[in-house]
Order: C-alpha cells, then sequence, then structure tokens
C-alpha cells in the first residue's frame, strides 16, 4: 500500500520532470527544433485582399441595407477543420448562425452584434473577438467591414 501511495504522491511530478528533459537538455539559448512536413510554411495574407466574387446573405436573412459581402480563404487545414482568411461587408444587418467557433479581428469598418437574447456588443477596426460555435443573432454593419478570420469546426465535414 505504501508503494502505491508514493507512486500517487510522486508519480505525476516525476512524469513531468522526465518529460522535461529534452528542454532541459537542450544547450542554453539553441532553438528547438524545427517541424518538418506538409503543412509547414507560412501562409501570407496578402496586402490587398484578391477579388473575390460577392454575394448576399439568403434573402430571408436580410435585415436591412445591402450586406454584401465577399470571403477569400488564405488558408484551409486537410482536414478542412481549419481556415483563416479575409471577409468583407457593406452597411446592412443580417442574422447570422456561427456553425463553428470563430475569431475576428476587425480591420477596418464597425458592426455591432445582437444575440438571440437581445444583448448588443459594439467593436471597431483594431478590435477582436470570438464567436463562438452555436452563436446566433444579427450583425449589424453600420461602416463597411474588413476583418481578418480564423474558424475551427468540432467535427469534420462530410463530403
Amino acid at each position: 500500500m505504501e508503494i502505491a501511495r508514493l507512486l500517487h504522491t510522486f508519480g505525476g511530478p516525476a512524469l513531468a520532470l522526465l518529460g522535461s528533459l529534452p528542454v532541459l537538455l537542450r544547450p542554453r539559448g539553441a532553438a528547438p527544433p524545427l517541424l518538418d512536413g506538409p503543412l509547414m510554411g507560412n501562409h501570407d495574407f496578402p496586402a490587398v485582399q484578391p477579388r473575390e466574387k460577392s454575394y448576399l446573405p439568403l434573402p430571408s436573412h436580410i435585415v436591412s441595407g445591402n450586406p454584401r459581402q465577399t470571403a477569400t480563404t488564405i488558408f484551409k487545414s486537410p482536414d478542412e477543420r481549419y481556415a483563416a482568411g479575409i471577409w468583407t461587408c457593406g452597411v446592412g444587418a443580417f442574422r447570422i448562425d456561427f456553425e463553428h467557433d470563430e475569431f475576428i479581428h476587425l480591420i477596418e469598418g464597425a458592426v455591432t452584434t445582437t444575440d438571440a437574447a437581445g444583448v448588443s456588443r459594439s467593436y471597431r477596426a483594431g478590435e477582436a473577438f470570438v464567436s463562438p460555435r452555436g452563436w446566433s443573432g444579427t450583425w449589424t454593419v453600420t461602416e463597411p467591414v474588413k476583418k481578418h478570420f480564423t474558424w475551427y469546426k468540432a467535427e469534420p465535414s462530410e463530403a
């Protein structure tokens, strides 16, 4: 019984120490090893967004104005569960239901989001926020918006 108690007490810290040995034994100031594989390499966001075909939300989702949009995907993972890109939208309001977790960084413009409970939040260029999967509500774009986005789907898409 004493051995079980000792393993329980000291096993976790000992395993953590063993796991950190490669970092501890690396010469001071040495860089960690580089990863190598098919996804390695940066995917730069262009200074000027490539021309994309614009589209509108479904007519049943448009609340007001002309929320004409474009989307440029800069990177998508092979399993299509993660993506990053640039999105634009004209002045107007539309309903949206987020099917994935999305990080949003506004580059230009202003938007007010209002959730299904009626809680509103306003964001301007330079600000960032996350819309979690399942968020449902209205986006009111008061100044034309351009955003960098990244999204993650909890489950792989079905082809």
